[in-house]
C-alpha cells in the first residue's frame, strides 16, 4: 500500500555522521556521494523520541525536512528525496545553481528511523500540504528517493507538478544488487565496517573519501589512493551512521517494498502522475543498470524526457562536471512547467483571497 499516517521527527545527524551516511550509500551502491556542505536551515520538525528497536520491533517514525536555500514563497518548491543514506546531503552542488528558481528542501533520516514506505509517502504528503501549499512543486528522487518521488507523485497527483528521477532504483528487483545488497548487514563486524573501501572505485570518483573525513578538496588534486587513516576515519563514522539494523530495514522497507508498490502502479498504465517528468541516466553507472531502466520508464510514464549522461556514474547529483541539473530541468522543460503551474496556483490563491475579503466587506456592510 502507499498511504499511512504521517508522523515527522527530526533526526539528530551531526555533520561527521552525515557524511558517513553518504559512505555507507556507496557501500550499497544506491546513492550519491555527498560533499562536506552542511545546509543552513531545518525546517517542518515535529519533535518526537523514539526508542531504538529491532527489526521486529514497532517502527518510530524519526525522519524531518530540511530548508537548503533561503526562505522564497514567492518561489515554487523543490523536494529532495534522497537515496538509502537518508542524510539528504547529496546535491550541494547544485542547488545553489536552483536557488534563485526553486526553495530546496530535503528530507532526512536519523539512522533510528525506521518508518515504512507508506510512512515516508504520507510524512512528505504533509510536508507539501503545509510549506508548498498554493505553491508550485518539483520533486527530485535520486536512486532509492526516486521510488519514493514516484511513489508520492502517484498518491498525490495533485500536489506536485514535475518529477526529476535520477539513476531511479525502480529497477532494484531484477538487479544482481537485490541479491548483494541484503547480504551485507548480516557481514561480522569487522568486516561490514571495511567493506566500503573495496566497493567505492564502482562510483569512479578516486577522491570519495575527502569529504568524508573533513579534507579540503580545494587544496589540490586528490591522491590516487587514500591513506590508510583516512581509511580508518571513514570506516569508524559509518558504524555510528548506518548500524547493520538501519541498512537492512532501510533495503526491506523502502527500496523492496517501495519499488515492488511503485512497480504496481506502472504496471497499471493510466496517466502519467506528474504532468513533466524528466529521467536522467549515468552512462557509466557500474552499479545499476540505469540507462535501460529510465528506457522502461520512459514507456511507462508518457510524456517523460529522457536525458543519458555519457560521463556520470551512479554519484552523478554531486558531480557538477557532468550534470547541470537546472540546466536539464530548463531544457526537458520541466523547469518551465512548474513555474507555469505556479504562477496558476499563485493567481487563484490571489483570487480566492480577494473573493473572501470581498464577502466579509458585503458582511460588514
Amino acid at each position: 500500500p502507499l498511504s499511512a499516517a504521517p508522523t515527522l521527527a527530526p533526526p539528530s545527524i551531526s555533520s561527521r555522521t552525515a557524511s558517513a551516511c553518504g559512505f555507507a550509500s556507496r557501500m550499497l551502491c544506491l546513492v550519491p556521494q555527498p560533499t562536506a556542505w552542511s545546509p543552513p536551515h531545518r525546517t517542518h520538525e515535529r519533535p518526537r523520541r523514539s526508542p531504538r528497536c529491532s527489526l521486529a520491533a514497532a517502527s518510530p517514525r524519526d525522519f524531518a525536512f530540511r530548508r537548503l536555500t533561503p526562505e522564497r514563497p514567492e518561489l515554487p518548491v523543490l523536494l529532495f528525496l534522497p537515496g538509502i543514506d537518508g542524510t539528504g546531503s547529496a546535491g550541494a552542488t547544485q542547488w545553489p545553481r536552483l536557488a534563485s528558481s526553486f526553495e530546496v528542501h530535503a528530507l532526512s533520516f536519523a539512522p533510528a528511523d525506521r518508518s515504512s514506505f507508506g510512512d515516508v509517502l504520507s510524512g512528505c504528503e504533509a510536508f507539501l500540504g503545509d510549506t508548498a501549499a498554493g505553491r508550485g512543486t518539483l520533486l527530485v528522487g535520486e536512486s532509492t528517493g526516486a521510488v519514493a518521488a514516484l511513489g508520492l507523485a502517484y498518491r498525490a497527483p495533485d500536489a506536485v507538478d514535475g518529477l526529476c528521477l535520477v539513476n531511479p532504483a525502480t529497477g532494484y528487483a531484477g538487479s544482481a544488487l537485490s541479491t548483494l545488497a541484503p547480504l551485507l548487514p548480516r557481514l561480522p563486524r569487522g568486516v561490514y565496517r571495511a567493506a566500503p573501501y573495496a566497493v567505492t572505485p564502482l562510483f569512479g570518483k578516486r577522491d570519495w573519501f575527502r569529504s568524508i573525513v573533513g579534507e579540503d578538496a580545494t587544496t589540490g588534486p586528490p591522491p590516487l589512493l587514500p591513506s590508510p587513516a583516512a581509511v580508518l576515519s571513514a570506516s569508524g563514522a559509518l558504524a555510528d551512521a548506518l548500524p547493520a539494523e538501519a541498512l537492512a530495514w532501510r533495503l526491506e522497507e523502502h527500496l523492496r517494498k517501495g519499488s515492488a508498490a511503485v512497480n504496481g502502479r506502472l504496471a497499471a498504465g493510466g496517466r502519467a502522475p506528474a504532468s513533466s517528468t524528466l529521467l536522467l541516466a549515468g552512462g557509466r553507472d557500474l552499479v545499476l543498470a540505469s540507462p535501460a531502466e529510465t528506457s522502461r520508464l520512459q514507456q511507462r510514464l508518457p510524456g517523460s524526457v529522457r536525458k543519458l549522461l555519457p560521463s556520470a556514474g551512479h554519484a552523478c547529483l554531486d558531480d557538477a562536471r557532468s550534470l547541470n541539473l537546472r540546466l536539464e530541468l530548463a531544457q526537458s522543460g520541466v523547469l518551465s512547467a512548474v513555474q507555469r503551474a505556479h504562477a496558476g496556483r499563485r493567481r487563484e490563491a490571489a483570487e480566492a483571497a480577494e473573493r473572501v475579503a470581498a464577502e466579509a466587506s458585503e458582511a460588514e456592510g
